[in-house]
Order: structure tokens, then C-alpha cells, then sequence
């Protein structure tokens, strides 16, 4: 069952998470974002950084809802989730003029 409000659409845009080395989002939503990295966070876990949305970078928080662990030693990326709790209300704005119409 998908109990998200909005759909979430594959964008990779670029996220900074706590200072570390970039990564890309694998899904995002005005809600919220996956992304796939080689170490995941585990559900519950408080999360910020800034993502990237066309050329402005917005600074969040968050909190991860979700994480599938991957493989390091195959090379293979966990996932995780993360809904927003704090974010510019601009993000939201150029989110909807960026993918207003559903592809």
C-alpha cells in the first residue's frame, strides 16, 4: 500500500547529507526524497543537508522513514527515505513549476 499524499518522481538531483560527500536523490517529492549511498541511516534517524534543485541549493531537515541496506562488498547501494521537516518554502514552489505537468 503507498501511503504517500504525493507521487514522487525519478529526478537525480544533487543532495549534501550532514556534510558529507555529495550523493543523488534516486526519487524525490515536495515531501521528501530516496536516495542511494553506499551507508544507509536507520529509520528514525534525524537527517540534514541541502539538495539541489535546479541550480539553487536549499538547506533541510529530515527524517529517515525507511532503508533498505545494499552490499558493500558487490558494490551494491542501500536506499533510504527521508521525509522533510524543515524546508524553504520556495523548494515547494519551484518543485511544482518544475514538474507541474506528470510525465
Amino acid at each position: 500500500m503507498n501511503k504517500r499524499l504525493l507521487p514522487r518522481f525519478r529526478r537525480r538531483l544533487k543532495l549534501s547529507l550532514g556534510g558529507k560527500l555529495p550523493a543523488f536523490t534516486a526519487d524525490v517529492s515536495p515531501q521528501g526524497f530516496a536516495v542511494e549511498v553506499m551507508h544507509i541511516a536507520r529509520p528514525g534517524t534525524d537527517v540534514q543537508g541541502s539538495i539541489t534543485l535546479q541550480g539553487q541549493e536549499f538547506p533541510f531537515t529530515g527524517k529517515v522513514c525507511w532503508a533498505k541496506a545494499g552490499d558493500p562488498r558487490m558494490s551494491v547501494r542501500g536506499r533510504f527515505g527521508v521525509r522533510f521537516t524543515g524546508i524553504a518554502n520556495q523548494f515547494f514552489e519551484l518543485f511544482q513549476t518544475a514538474w507541474a505537468s506528470p510525465s
